[in-house]
């Protein structure tokens, strides 16, 4: 009897030991087959399988996009959202955001996309994910023609700013670097026409903003000037705004972006809204990342 003690508790040793060693090779075998457990699903699969393409898009933001005389959405954001449904194979939906439910929406599934003139930060990657920049430019500030002409005469001036937008930490920065920190007041507005109108007014100094975006409202009204100093107050790169940790629609994404490059079609797009003949000629300041077949 002691003797079939000793084997059976050696059995169950080898037993237990076998099921580890067979635990242990699982998660290998999952992720050799691509379905490793715990992995988040793609959005990818859902958008194809629905057959449309949920995109925020802001109403208020030329040339990038904004309602035509018949409430249509129009401008550069808007074609490049179209021409990444169609290489897709699926049909766009857009869905109106502002400058913070561009972000609540990616964040709880009301929007697949967000391709709305997004600047690129470190901290806003901390909350959504990016694809590759897709659009280059800076920022600048608005002002009255006859006023001022250059970024320094504006130390110790009040400047309006967008609720939401980064370009007057940028602004803050830019006076810092040049000796000028706490010599300037940031006055923030709901909205952009809220913005444009206290310039209009006298009511602010100037305003930062996005140059393609001030030079749209420039171009409406000659009483205005887009200050044009080297570098403006910070770079902008604009690239379309995701759910984070889906891999998949990043890549795929990015793929549509890079086929928009290669065939010809954003710089038809870009002619569109920024070339010289457009009403915010623009240069190109940067060019999509295409990587190489192979």
């Amino acid at each position: 009897m002691k003797r079939s003690r000793i084997s059976l508790s050696r059995s169950r040793k080898l037993s237990a030991l076998l099921l580890i060693g067979v635990l242990a090779l699982l998660p290998a075998c999952t992720a050799a087959s691509g379905q490793a457990t715990g992995s988040p699903k793609s959005l990818y699969p859902v958008i194809k399988n629905r057959g449309v393409l949920r995109v925020g898009i802001r109403p208020d933001d030329p040339p990038h996009s904004s309602l035509d005389s018949q409430g249509k959405f129009v401008g550069f954001d808007v074609d490049i959202a179209s021409a990444i449904a169609k290489y897709w194979g699926v049909r766009l939906q857009i869905v109106p955001v502002n400058e913070l439910t561009r972000f609540s929406f990616l964040l709880n599934g009301r929007i697949d996309l967000a391709v709305t003139s997004i600047s690129e930060t470190v901290q806003r990657a901390e909350e959504i994910d990016f694809s590759q920049t897709y659009f280059f430019s800076d920022q600048s500030i608005l002002v009255l023609k006859d006023k001022y002409r250059h970024l320094a005469e504006l130390a110790g001036k009040t400047i309006a700013v967008d609720r939401g937008s980064n370009a007057g930490d940028n602004w803050l920065a830019w006076l810092k670097a040049r000796g000028h920190a706490g010599d300037t007041h940031l006055q923030v507005f709901g909205s952009k026409q809220e913005s444009l109108s206290a310039v209009e007014t006298g009511t602010v100094a100037g305003y930062v903003e996005d140059y393609e975006l001030l030079a749209a409202f420039a171009h409406r009204n000659p009483r205005l000037y887009v200050i044009n100093d080297p570098g403006g107050v910070g770079v902008k790169l604009d690239g379309v705004g995701m759910h984070k940790n889906d891999s998949l629609l990043m890549l795929k994404v990015d793929l549509a972006l890079q086929h928009i490059k290669t065939s010809g079609e954003y710089a038809t797009i870009y002619d569109r809204w920024f070339g010289p003949g457009s009403a915010t000629p623009v240069p190109l300041m940067g060019h999509i990342e295409v990587w190489p077949n192979g």
